[in-house]
């Protein structure tokens, strides 16, 4: 029943979240980390969901997590992006007799709107947060609609983050979280 009821808080948060201003995902890997924002990229098109990747780029100062898709049709990898929505929801925090409570941590909350196969398997979705130090637990929530799927990313703490749809590779989704806090 918690399940259900976080699900519907999600959806509809979902849809006031494309009621509010969002922007387009930037086609460039910057890095202008930001701790809040609504971004939407894609095509309206079918596509599958073919993998969940991470990198730890303690260096450079970042995580980079990345979600790859490919053509429905002719299963090329990277080709394509069904529409979808990346949202940063900030940790709800309150102060307690000088303490601060983290309520609901901070997560990013990514929509993909007509996806036909979901590939990501349940054990990757469990080890890859292991590996992070940023990332508590990625949820990947059944089926909403037809082919609409949210992913929730839980994060450890409040991270900047960056996200872009890299131009020569219009099949991927980028998120980068900040180490630097």
């Amino acid at each position: 029943m918690m399940k259900l009821l976080f699900l519907l808080a999600l959806v509809g948060g979902n849809l006031m979240a494309s009621v509010a201003p969002s922007m387009t995902i930037p086609r460039d890997a910057s890095r202008r980390y930001l701790t809040d924002g609504v971004f939407e990229g894609g095509k309206p098109i079918k596509a599958n969901l073919e993998a969940l990747r991470f990198f730890n780029h303690k260096q450079k100062g970042f995580e980079r997590w990345v979600f790859d898709f490919s053509d429905a049709t002719t299963q090329t990898v990277g080709s394509v992006a069904p529409k979808f929505q990346v949202r940063y929801q900030k940790a709800s925090k309150v102060e307690n007799q000088g303490q601060l409570l983290t309520l609901e941590p901070a997560r990013i909350i990514i929509s993909i709107k007509g996806v036909i196969k979901n590939q990501i398997s349940r054990s990757q979705l469990e080890k890859l947060p292991q590996r992070s130090t940023l990332v508590k637990e990625v949820i990947v929530y059944p089926p909403i609609d037809e082919g609409d799927i949210a992913i929730e990313m839980l994060l450890k703490d409040s991270y900047p983050f960056y996200t872009h749809q890299p131009l020569n590779n219009e099949g991927r989704l980028v998120i980068d979280l900040s180490t630097q806090g």
